[in-house]
């Protein structure tokens, strides 16, 4: 072969390579948790059910586009980033399929900006128009969503006003109405004294929250088999490392059926403040405190006086930073 060949099959050769280069998928960011990856695809996902419900206004498989759009918008809490394209949907549609879904980004939308008095007047709102009762559990699960967001801003009188306009418009169910009933109860011990009475410990101490006189106590109710509390259980380590030498305390109570789940649990698990087994402390603290669902925690200040209601996460390092100066 000539010179000259060589050096042709060489240039094919080389610009083959860059022509693979230049087709082969860039690499993706360094995703250190399967969690993170499936985040970015859902946000890519969300993009790109937006762009097409744009721009195929008429399309047959639009309210499909925009159920799977509210979909991953609600299971991710991304509401106030997706308010305006809830807000027009609700508008352009007034009789579609999943104005329900939408209602409810648009109404979190509220609340996630801090404005809820305004997320309660378009949630009772919804609550007037629903005119089925096969939407109750819609209406319920709704009100679990933005009461709890409520209580974690210290909106508390929010709280009770939305699960007593879910009770104008379902309290004939028996079930619904005792359920509420816990959680308005819960509501209400916002700002008196903490149930106190003799409960023994997985050490088998006796105690009283009442022991904790002039700190901040975190009564947190969890189990082992609960995996929204598992994940919690890192910014509680934190918040318990952050604070606990200025005066911060946490007691979990479980409500698994036995010790022996929380025992091993415990070998694997830095969790080092007070453990309580419900069934076996001598006393039913979960009715005590009207716990009816977990995670559910309740911060006790220094005077024994319940302060707030299901922080966890950012919402507990913001109020400790703000009560324990």
């Amino acid at each position: 072969m000539s010179r000259a060949s060589r050096l042709l099959a060489l240039g094919l050769i080389v610009g083959s390579a860059a022509f693979l280069r230049a087709q082969a998928p860039a690499a993706g960011p360094p995703y250190k948790k399967v969690s993170e990856l499936l985040e970015a695809h859902d946000r890519r996902l969300v993009r790109e059910l937006v762009e097409y419900a744009e721009k195929n206004p008429k399309a047959d498989d639009l309210e499909q586009a925009y159920m799977a759009l509210f979909e991953k918008v609600i299971q991710h809490d991304w509401f106030l980033d997706h308010d305006r394209i809830a807000r027009s949907y609700l508008a352009d549609h007034p009789a579609g399929a999943v104005r329900p879904m939408a209602q409810i980004v648009a109404t979190m939308a509220r609340a996630q900006d801090g404005k809820f008095a305004d997320a309660a007047v378009e949630y009772k709102s919804l609550m007037k128009a629903l005119d089925q009762d096969e939407q109750e559990e819609f209406a319920s699960n709704f009100a679990d969503s933005l009461a709890s967001a409520a209580m974690v801003a210290g909106e508390h009188e929010v709280a009770k006003q939305v699960y007593d306009a879910l009770l104008d418009r379902f309290g004939e169910n028996a079930r619904l109405r005792a359920k509420v009933k816990d959680d308005l109860e819960r509501i209400a011990m916002v700002g008196k004294p903490a149930p106190n009475f003799p409960v023994r410990d997985r050490a088998g101490v006796t105690f009283r929250l009442s022991d904790y006189k002039g700190k901040y106590v975190l009564v947190d109710f969890w189990a082992t088999w609960c995996a929204p509390c598992v994940a919690e259980l890192p910014n509680l380590q934190a918040a318990y490392k952050t604070y606990h030498d200025r005066g911060f305390e946490v007691l979990s109570v479980s409500l698994d059926e036995t010790t022996a789940p929380l025992n091993d649990f415990l070998k694997t698990h830095a969790m080092p403040w007070r453990q309580v087994h419900n069934a076996s402390c001598g006393g039913d603290v979960v009715d005590a405190f009207a716990v009816n669902t977990i995670p559910a925690t309740f911060l006790v200040g220094p005077d024994g006086t319940i302060v707030r209601l299901e922080l966890r996460g950012a919402a507990l390092e913001k109020a400790l930073a703000k009560l324990i100066k």
